[in-house]
C-alpha cells in the first residue's frame, strides 16, 4: 500500500474511532450537516468502509438513505448494533437495509410517496420524542418526493410518530417513526429526509426542527442507554483467542464482517451469552459472536 494512501486510512480509522457520531454517505440524506449544525462530532464514511471499521457500541451509526450497500457492509451494521450499538436509518433504508438485516421488524409497504408536510400526532413529550411539540403548535413532518411509507410488522415496535392524514392520504401506513431493540442495541428509522434551511416557508421549518429534535433526541437517548450496556459487557479474556463457530476447539473461527481472520485480544470486553461443554458463548464490543474455552474468560 502507498505511504500517502496508508496514512489516509490511518486517519480516517482514528477519526472514526474518536466519533460520538459515524455518519454513512448516501444519495438523498446529509445528516452530517444536521450533526454539524448540533456541534456534534462525526466522522463521515462510504457504505464500502463499513465492514473494516472499528466500530463501538458506545456510537451512533446514522446511514444516509438510500441504505444500499454490500453484504459485508450489511453484516457489518448487523453486528454493531447487536453489540448495543444505536442505529439511525431514514426513508429508503427500510428496504435496503433494514428489512434485510432485521426481517420481521418493519417493512416497505409498496407505497411512494410525493413531496408534502402532514400533520403528525406524537405520544407524550419525553425520551426520543421530548420537545418534538411546540406549546401551541401541531407538529408537522414532510415526506419525500418518492420517499418510501412503511408498515409496522412486530407489534411489540414502538411507534414515536405517526400521521392519519399520510393515513388517509395513502390508504397505507400512517406510522413516521420507530424505536426497535435488536441484541443489546436499537434501531430508530424515520420516513422522510430534510434539515431546516434559511430562508424555508414556516411550515417547512417546523418540520425541518421536528427532525433535528428527533435526531438530538437519538444523542440523548445513546448517552442515557451507556450503563446499561456497559454493564453487559464485563468480562475479558486472559489471553487473545480466536471466536468459535461452535461449542468445540477444534470448531472452525468465526470470521470478522469483512471476511477476514479474526482473534480477540485480552483486552477484548465481552458479554457471556451461554456455557456448554467447557466453552462460553461471548460477544465482544464489535458485535463478534463465538465459542472460546471456558477457561480462558475473566
Amino acid at each position: 500500500m502507498p505511504l500517502l494512501l496508508a496514512l489516509l486510512l490511518a486517519a480516517d480509522l482514528h477519526a472514526v474511532e474518536k466519533a460520538d457520531v459515524v455518519i454513512v454517505t448516501g444519495s438523498a440524506d446529509h445528516m452530517e450537516q444536521v450533526m454539524q449544525r448540533a456541534g456534534v462530532k462525526y466522522a463521515l464514511v462510504s457504505p464500502d468502509d463499513l465492514p473494516d471499521l472499528p466500530l463501538r457500541w458506545q456510537q451512533i451509526l446514522m446511514v444516509n438513505c438510500t441504505g444500499q450497500m454490500s453484504p459485508k457492509s450489511m453484516e457489518r451494521v448487523r453486528r454493531f448494533v447487536n453489540a448495543g450499538g444505536m442505529l439511525y436509518t431514514t426513508d429508503h433504508a427500510v428496504h435496503y437495509l433494514i428489512e434485510k438485516i432485521f426481517p420481521g421488524t418493519i417493512r416497505f409497504n409498496g407505497q411512494g410517496t410525493q413531496e408534502q408536510i402532514f400533520p403528525m400526532q406524537v405520544s407524550g413529550d419525553r425520551g426520543l420524542v421530548a420537545k418534538i411539540v411546540t406549546p401551541g403548535h401541531e407538529p408537522r413532518w414532510q415526506l419525500a418526493s418518492g420517499g418510501m411509507l412503511f408498515d409496522v410488522v412486530d407489534p411489540k415496535i414502538e411507534i414515536l410518530m405517526r400521521s392519519a392524514q399520510v393515513q388517509a392520504r395513502y390508504h397505507k401506513g400512517g406510522a413516521l417513526g420507530v424505536r426497535f431493540r435488536v441484541g443489546d442495541g436499537q434501531v430508530v428509522h424515520v420516513t422522510g429526509h430534510f434539515f431546516t434551511q434559511p430562508g424555508q416557508a414556516p411550515e417547512v421549518a417546523a418540520a425541518g426542527r421536528a427532525f433535528e429534535q428527533l435526531s438530538q433526541n437519538v444523542l440523548t437517548e445513546k448517552k442515557e442507554d451507556a450503563p446499561r450496556v456497559e454493564a453487559l459487557y464485563s468480562a475479558q479474556l486472559t489471553k487473545s483467542e480466536p471466536l468459535r463457530q461452535a461449542p468445540a476447539a477444534k470448531a472452525a473461527p468465526v470470521p470478522a464482517a469483512s471476511g477476514a481472520a479474526l482473534t480477540d485480544s485480552a483486552s477484548a470486553k465481552l458479554r457471556i451469552l451461554q456455557q456448554k461443554d467447557g466453552m462460553i458463548e461471548v460477544r465482544d464490543e464489535e458485535g463478534n459472536q463465538g465459542w472460546v474455552p471456558a477457561g480462558s474468560v475473566k
